[in-house]
């Protein structure tokens, strides 16, 4: 009984101890806001996780949904997570906000650019899935910031059929 209380005790003291590493940010944030951090691990096409564990939704894109208890794979979607994960895993990135800093589901909402080694903008995530054609655009009104670039590489990789082009 007495190492039972010690070791949760124990355990709700390192729980404690991680959750003060997090950065936490506010609900909302100055449009063009930005942090630099580093990719844990991908999950899927259009969501990862942090160094500090938090959760990061893509912006403005859908991936594919990838096999989940009781449902299969949608098609593309490993090849979303697999293109993604060689994009930015273990790799330095820059978030960028819009003024909604969170989803419903507490993940991160953000623009991501591969950092290069000089810590400089080189790649636009986004831009590179929706070349690729391994993504969808998410409802994304005009007047959105980099509406007219996502439409145009959507416009093109429907064109030549490229990833989830070709079925359709």
């Amino acid at each position: 009984m007495k190492n039972t209380r010690l070791l949760l005790t124990i355990a709700l003291l390192l729980l404690f101890i991680n959750l003060g590493h997090c950065q936490t940010l506010p609900q909302t944030l100055p449009y063009g806001y930005t942090i630099n951090s580093s990719v844990a691990r991908v999950i899927d096409g259009d969501t990862f996780v942090l160094a500090d564990s938090q959760h990061v939704r893509i912006l403005g894109i859908n991936a594919p949904e990838i096999e989940r208890p009781g449902k299969p794979a949608q098609p593309y979607a490993d090849s979303a997570a697999s293109y993604t994960r060689s994009l930015i895993e273990g790799k330095q990135i820059k978030l960028t906000f819009e003024n909604k800093t969170y989803d419903i589901f507490g993940r991160l909402l953000a623009y991501v650019w591969l950092l290069d080694r000089a810590g400089k903008d080189s790649l636009f995530i986004q831009a590179e899935l929706l070349k690729a054609g391994l993504v969808r655009i998410s409802y994304y009104p005009k007047g959105k910031r980099y509406y007219d670039l996502f439409y145009n590489l959507r416009r093109t990789a429907m064109r030549d059929k490229r990833g989830i082009w070709r079925r359709e």
